[in-house]
């Protein structure tokens, strides 16, 4: 007969580190990887990203969330074989009016009512929680304890990290129980874990670290431990955990106490209609994993189980159809042909010499060093019928790497016809999934370069392409090439409009007209009020957009502007002249200025250029205004005629 499991507390020696809570939870709770999706999304994207990455071989990785509602002897059985009585005073004893005090006292009422609501989340077809409990790279445990570990192997979506906090944020217990069933180790049975996130708190006189663990009792260095314990399934059966209809290894986790602590449309049971919640669980899956559903690395369904019954009473499964098989056609279509003018068409195009900086580091890693390198980006897209305009999704860019998951969905720009569309990016591996094409057997050599790339311009809750994060600074030389990875959405967008999505070819007459709708004026090229004029002197650079055109024999813009001094004052006065690609957040790339006309006198004008991207003019009294006119080209590999810029000084 298995030994019971313990939950064991730290005791706080010395200067023993402690903690009010959880910081990846207060992250999450901050907002800032939250504007767009619940935090049941959420927690869909950590589990299916962690099971993908997980995978064995070639077969799909398979996940079910089981909605338990446990009552009467099950509901008892539960509790005795968590041993919930010797967990129960460690809860009881936190104090106070914060967040994890709160949710404690909800959680400990939940435990004791006649249901006890909990989410079961298995996954098969993947590793398992591998390594013993000490080893530091070992699945076990980076997921069962270690915080903030995501450890280095490649094409991984950051496997136990961060995001892994909104498991136990989902229990009102701040709680989650866990057994396995361990790849290659098949034959030990069961591999059986829990740990509590409870704060920092005193009990019986004695001070206590932050957290508990469930397992065998132990010590270790004369401290108290629990380690993780191996038993057969049965054992397991009453913590729910058994893996009963499984097939293969993996891992599963029990959540006790569910709920979803950003709503509040519950009923009696503290949660929504159990139907709902479970459907709502495949659809997540379906919008942030049909890219890996469709290349058949996941499949993903939910039940709902309840005490006394024998079968589920509601099963749901996660399909790419319906609002997500417009996204599908466009990551399917062929780069070339006519653009994408009524309902139904698809198409698509490539974004070639996108830089990849060198890598240089790890050094010990040499295999995953390389130079600078150009890669390529896979837009497509598929116009949508009016049927479809109500899309949650309609006129935004699916962001999609080789994991299988949507990093992103960025918003597209409003068609001036008025349409709607569905569009996607491909990076890195996820172009291997792509309809094949010149440029792609260029760069199919260094897809995985591109996918390590864009994998480290992930922030860590895997909803960006940034190049700001720890992990790209780090790894490589970055510099020169932030901002065009700053402004891929925004080329993106421009590429959609003017090439996929419209029929007009813009003739070089059509410039200004075109230029209206590339050029963002800076706060430099606002106009002066004339109640302003003659008080303190300023020299505005004012751009031209009717006098300025597009050169495609040149490869940029014929920008034409004039130099205006305003003010009476004896002093100098000075004013900056410079072209950035537009960017969603930050500074995108500089456009070079060449070939810069002036045409008129220059006396009292003096004009500084340092590097071709920014001109200086200065300009005495006596100076009024003078036209003049330059060339502006954009970065290598960006396209002056579909990516947007801005002036600045």
């Amino acid at each position: 007969m298995a030994a019971p499991l313990t939950w064991v507390s730290t005791p706080a020696l010395g200067q023993g580190r402690s903690s009010g809570g959880s910081a990846a939870a207060e992250l999450f709770e901050g907002g800032g990887s939250q504007r767009r999706r619940s935090l049941l999304e959420t927690l869909v994207r950590e589990i299916c990203q962690n099971s993908t990455d997980q995978r064995i071989g070639r077969k799909a990785a398979e996940v079910c969330f089981d909605l338990i509602l446990l009552r009467g002897d099950e509901r008892v059985a539960f509790l005795s074989a968590m041993n919930w009585e010797s967990l129960r005073p460690h809860l009881a004893s936190v104090k106070g009016a914060g967040g994890a005090a709160l949710t404690l006292r909800a959680g400990i009422d939940a435990m004791e009512a006649e249901t006890l609501v909990c989410l079961r989340i298995s996954d098969s077809g993947t590793a398992g929680l591998t390594g013993d409990d000490w080893d530091e790279e070992g699945n076990f445990r980076r997921l069962c304890v270690q915080n903030f570990s995501t450890g280095e192997e490649t094409g991984r979506g950051g496997s136990f990290g961060l995001g892994k906090a909104v498991s136990w944020m989902h229990s009102r217990l701040l709680t989650v129980l866990f057994t396995s069933s361990v790849h290659g180790m098949e034959d030990r049975g069961l591999r059986v874990f829990g740990r509590s996130e409870l704060p920092a708190h005193e009990l019986g006189g004695e001070a206590f670290l932050d957290g508990a663990y469930l397992g065998v009792a132990a010590e270790r260095d004369g401290i108290p431990v629990a380690l993780s314990d191996w038993r057969e399934a049965e054992a397991a059966s009453p913590l729910q955990l058994d893996r009963a209809g499984l097939r293969g290894s993996g891992t599963s986790l029990l959540i006790p106490a569910f709920h979803e602590p950003d709503r509040d449309d519950v009923g009696s049971l503290g949660i929504r209609e159990p139907e709902e919640l479970c459907r709502d669980l495949t659809d997540a899956a379906a919008k942030w994993f049909w890219p890996a559903i469709s290349w058949g690395r996941l499949k993903v369904r939910s039940r709902v189980l309840a005490s006394g019954e024998s079968r589920a009473s509601f099963e749901s499964r996660a399909e790419v159809s319906g609002l997500w098989a417009p996204f599908l056609a466009a990551s399917r279509a062929e780069p070339a042909g006519e653009p994408a003018l009524v309902p139904g068409d698809s198409a698509a195009t490539d974004i070639t010499g996108f830089p990849l900086p060198s890598r240089i580091h790890p050094e010990d890693r040499p295999e995953l060093l390389h130079p600078a390198l150009e890669t390529m980006i896979r837009v497509g897209v598929t116009r949508v019928s009016p049927s479809e305009a109500c899309l949650p999704c309609r006129s935004t860019i699916a962001m999609i790497r080789g994991a299988g998951m949507v990093v992103d969905y960025a918003e597209g720009l409003r068609l001036q016809d008025g349409g709607s569309y569905c569009a996607v990016a491909l990076v890195g591996s996820a172009l291997l999934h792509t309809f094949p094409s010149e440029a792609l057997e260029t760069c199919r050599e260094f897809a995985g370069d591109a996918e390590e790339y864009f994998r480290a311009a992930e922030p860590v809750t895997h909803d960006d392409w940034i190049p700001t994060t720890r992990r790209l600074r780090e790894s490589y030389d970055w510099r020169g090439s932030a901002g065009r990875l700053r402004g891929l959405r925004a080329e993106i967008r421009q590429l959609l409009q003017l090439r996929l999505l419209s029929a007009d070819e813009p003739a070089p007459d059509a410039g200004p007209e075109l230029l209206m709708r590339m050029l963002s004026l800076g706060e430099g090229a606002a106009p002066v009020s004339s109640a302003t004029r003659g008080e303190k002197p300023r020299l505005e650079v004012r751009v031209d957009r009717e006098g300025s055109w597009f050169d495609p024999q040149r490869g940029g813009w014929a920008v034409q502007g004039e130099l205006i001094r305003y003010g009476c004052d004896d002093d100098s006065v000075t004013a900056g002249l410079s072209f950035r690609s537009i960017a969603d957040s930050g500074q995108g790339d500089s456009w070079r200025i060449s070939g810069l006309e002036i045409h008129g006198s220059q006396k009292n004008l003096t004009m500084t250029d340092t590097d071709g991207r920014r001109l200086v003019f200065s300009v005495a009294r006596g100076f009024s205004s003078v036209p003049f006119r330059c060339l502006v080209s954009p970065p290598a590999g960006v396209d002056p005629a579909l990516t947007g810029f801005r002036q600045g000084g």
